[in-house]
């Protein structure tokens, strides 16, 4: 026989016929592998236990001395708090937590002071409605044209803060806030896509 004939038979011989199986069978792994990493849903928020999040009420810094009737930026803090947590829940970010239920924890924990400075009660509160997640924010008001959004979420078990910005706007109105809230929402989710990653 020739070397030709040899190499016939041995392709054909009964004792490799597990090694071809085992060869096939790594190949379709393999294949199955990459479908499942192109398939898989993305993990947001860098972490997948990160999903339910506690909005606090969002609250407002004024330096500006302008005047005006006292409740005008209390009642536009809780519209603006419930439509940030509309929006984010839309855009599929976070499960957010019932507003009214989240509001009534704020209360009962009684901070006595801006949450944005509570040394933690952020994170107590938001244990006690079963959020992971919490976003504090606040406005800074410099003048009626002049103001700032600042928001931060954090990790609950460990309170390091997982995305923090502060975002410029012009206007002292429900209209100009939620405008500043809809661009926040859309860096927070762009954000968010930066950091996902397809799973293994």
């Amino acid at each position: 026989m020739g070397i030709l004939e040899n190499a016939k038979i041995g392709r054909n011989s009964k004792s490799h016929r597990p090694l071809r199986r085992l060869v096939r069978g790594v190949a379709l792994l393999a294949a199955g592998l990459l479908a499942a990493a192109v398939m898989s849903p993305i993990v947001r928020a860098g972490d997948p236990h990160l999903h339910r999040l506690a909005v606090l009420p969002f609250e407002i810094k004024d330096t500006s001395g302008e005047v005006g009737p006292a409740d005008r930026h209390e009642a536009m803090l809780a519209r603006l708090t419930d439509f940030v947590g509309k929006r984010i829940a839309t855009a599929g970010l976070f499960d957010v937590l019932d507003q009214a239920r989240v509001d009534k924890a704020v209360a009962a924990a009684n901070p006595g002071t801006y949450l944005r400075a509570c040394n933690g009660c952020e994170l107590d509160i938001a244990k006690s409605v079963g959020a992971n997640a919490v976003m504090i924010g606040w406005f800074y008001k410099v003048s009626t044209l002049i103001g700032t959004l600042h928001v931060v979420v954090k990790d609950v078990a460990t309170g390091k803060v997982i995305y923090a910005h502060v975002f410029d706007f012009r206007g002292d109105n429900d209209k100009a806030w939620e405008r500043a809230a809809d661009y926040m929402v859309d860096a927070l989710a762009r954000s968010t896509k930066r950091e996902t990653k397809p799973t293994n």
